[in-house]
């Protein structure tokens, strides 16, 4: 054991004294040093908001564990890149202005984070060249997720940037007034209300499906990698992922119109808290998870016939 903190040890201090050697070594380590400044905003910013959405922690680890195995997987073809002169002096000047505005952006977790990516972006920049981003687009994609403690906070900004507003609301509220209709009851929808004779219901952000919705994506990207499949049929898992999530969403809105106006307060929030909420995701996950492997089967089968 000791031998192996000495190694590991006297493998650190070597790989330091490499990176001092030159501008670039100096650089990336000031850049990364960043990072550890910014790493304990990170984890307040994860403890502090994670609580108020149930995937939060979720799709953090998520991203943060797709980030480092795509960063292994790759990491042969990383050490094949080389950057130019002049995209290594686009990294330095990246890697400067993101060290010199941290200091002063220390108010709010929002431009912290947008520093350290611009850093990362210069180290990117100025180890590979901008063909890393063009080459790593799932990579580079992951590792933007993991800046910001909440990527769901950051993907509901990007939701809402580029549709009309309260789109999902509205189409859960339709769905599950139709829905209702079907079944009997005297439902019908009006903007994001699923409203009765005796009452209405407004359908908020937490219930439209949308955290359900990017927490089935982000499994189905991390299926379709254990399973080795093909981009193309894991682009294939997550949109089937949304879907199903979508589609299993319309019931759970349903449930909770009829149990915020007939069945009383206490069942409206034993169904739309932490145990009714896992009910719904626990069947979910399970009929996602048997679908996708029926289909990765099939599509083995398929293959072994064709060859």
């Amino acid at each position: 054991m000791v031998r192996l903190r000495q190694v590991g040890k006297a493998s650190v201090l070597s790989g330091l004294r490499s990176c001092t050697r030159s501008l670039q070594g100096w650089l990336t380590l000031l850049g990364l040093s960043v990072g550890l400044w910014y790493l304990p905003a990170w984890v307040s910013g994860l403890v502090n908001r994670g609580p108020q959405s149930t995937d939060g922690f979720t799709l953090a680890a998520c991203f943060v564990g797709l980030s480092g195995y795509l960063l292994w997987k790759q990491h042969k073809r990383l050490t094949s890149l080389e950057a130019s002169e002049e995209d290594r002096l686009l990294g330095h000047v990246l890697i400067l202005c993101g060290v010199g505005l941290f200091p002063l952006c220390r108010f709010a977790i929002w431009p912290q984070a947008l520093l350290w990516g611009l850093i990362l972006a210069g180290i990117a920049c100025s180890h590979w060249g901008l063909k890393f981003f063009a080459e790593q687009k799932m990579l580079a994609m992951s590792v933007f997720l993991t800046l910001y403690p909440q990527p769901a906070v950051t993907a509901r900004l990007l939701w809402e940037a580029v549709t009309p507003y309260q789109f999902l609301e509205r189409l859960m509220a339709q769905a599950g007034a139709l829905s209702l209709s079907g079944l009997g009851w005297q439902a019908s929808a009006a903007d994001s209300f699923v409203t009765f004779p005796e009452g209405a219901v407004d359908v908020y952000w937490g219930c439209n499906g949308f955290d359900m919705a990017l927490t089935m994506a982000v499994a189905g990207l991390f299926m379709g990698l254990f399973l080795k499949q093909s981009w193309l049929r894991i682009l294939g898992f997550i949109a089937i992922g949304i879907v199903a999530s979508l589609i299993f969403n319309v019931p759970r809105v349903m449930l909770l119109a009829v149990a915020s106006v007939y069945w009383g307060h206490g069942w409206f929030q034993f169904w739309h808290g932490p145990w009714g909420g896992q009910l719904f995701s626990g069947v979910l996950f399970t009929v996602y998870y048997y679908l996708v492997m029926w289909l990765a089967n099939r599509w083995s089968q398929a293959s072994s016939s064709v060859t």
